[in-house]
């Protein structure tokens, strides 16, 4: 084999770049994996200790078989490592009465067999004391609702890849590549040059810049996220002692809350942030406005948590006009695979999306449906 040269090259090794290297060098091909930065790291989007991980999904029932694989996948990596990965404290989902989000995940569980359990307000505040519902919300409780642990995982994943033989380039930034049919090749920034059968660009929040071709509608969202000391009621935030939540405090936009994992109670609004380039984003500010504007809706629904914010962090949601993902091959080059799970809820799919990656380039298919992430949809 030419010096420089693999099976298959990997651009990004974040969520699912790391997920996909792991999964074709377990399956004996050479792997070339390349990072702009040394992973785990809280560059892009793969990070923040602890993320949601729900099987009843209101994002739609096509979800649902993906997610229940993952879980299986983070029990078996757990197994593998030896380190946690993923916690089962179930995840409480709380909206509007009769909201749209509330009915698309009965309807994800009446599909699929999801074990979830409809709640009254009354019945969420009996339940949790820390916990203040308005009288005109509902509640849904995913009983597989919990957490998976970014950094952990990607280190897991990438561990096991280097064992099984994949070489991992950290520090390498790609700035070019090039395709036909007899192979690919990609360009480091300091022009060392790299060839292989074929390519993954798992670049997240990058993607669309690797993928100038396509014109990919991608929209690179800042989202800040928060961790907070509570006031008081301090066992009641831990795991196992109530579930991550979220809680609509208008119609379609939330906020998200998950239980102390030694770093303090994390919190964020979801999808509230600008749009920005990933290349000069500021990711050492975070707006008093934006503190402010979380604590107030918290001090609704959770008034005994926001205390001392004791830790802030800068992430990139990817987001797609649809908020689906892109799982395909490029339109003009049947070896070269974009994997863009994104859009701010696609972490928790990365094991899958590594397997999948695995099926797409070795066998041209997989067992999941992939239609609904096509990059057909945007032409």
């Amino acid at each position: 084999m030419v010096k420089n040269s693999a099976d298959v090259l990997v651009i990004g090794l974040g969520a699912h770049g790391s997920a996909a290297t792991y999964n074709l060098s377990r399956n004996g091909l050479k792997v070339i994996g390349f990072d702009t930065y040394h992973p785990p790291h809280d560059m892009g989007s793969s990070h923040g200790q602890a993320r949601i991980i729900r099987k009843a999904y209101s994002e739609g029932p096509h979800y649902v078989p993906l997610v229940s694989r993952s879980y299986d996948l983070f029990f078996q990596l757990q197994e593998l490592t030896g380190t946690k990965m993923i916690n089962i404290t179930g995840g409480l989902q709380v909206g509007r009465k009769g909201s749209l989000r509330l009915s698309s995940i009965k309807e994800s569980a009446d599909m699929h067999g999801c074990e979830i359990e409809f709640m009254t307000a009354d019945e969420v505040r009996s339940t949790w004391n820390i916990f203040e519902p308005e009288d005109n919300m509902d509640a849904v409780l995913d009983i597989m609702g919990g957490a998976v642990f970014p950094e952990k995982v990607i280190d897991a994943h990438l561990q096991l890849a280097r064992i099984n033989g994949a070489d991992l380039k950290f520090n390498h930034k790609i700035v070019n590549w090039d395709a036909s049919s007899s192979g690919v090749r990609v360009e480091t920034e300091s022009g060392d040059e790299f060839f292989g059968d074929k390519l993954i660009i798992s670049a997240g929040a990058w993607a669309h810049k690797l993928c100038l071709d396509l014109s990919l509608p991608l929209s690179i969202e800042r989202q800040v996220l928060f961790w907070f000391n509570p006031i008081s009621n301090n066992d009641m935030f831990l795991p196992g002692n109530s579930p991550n939540h979220s809680w609509e405090y208008e119609s379609g936009q939330t906020i998200y809350i998950q239980p102390n994992y030694g770093r303090g109670v994390k919190a964020a609004i979801h999808h509230d942030g600008l749009e920005v380039d990933p290349d000069t984003l500021d990711r050492n500010n975070v707006l008093r406005s934006e503190e402010k504007k979380l604590i107030s809706i918290i001090r609704r629904y959770v008034p005994s948590l926001p205390g001392e914010v004791i830790g802030r962090s800068v992430c990139m949601y990817t987001n797609t006009p649809d908020l689906e993902f892109i799982i395909d091959f490029h339109p003009e080059h049947s070896n070269v695979l974009i994997l863009s799970p994104c859009s701010g809820h696609g972490f928790k799919f990365s094991p899958v999306v590594g397997e999948i990656a695995f099926n797409l380039l070795t066998e041209g298919n997989s067992e999941f449906d992939l239609m609904p992430f096509s990059i057909n949809r945007f032409t």
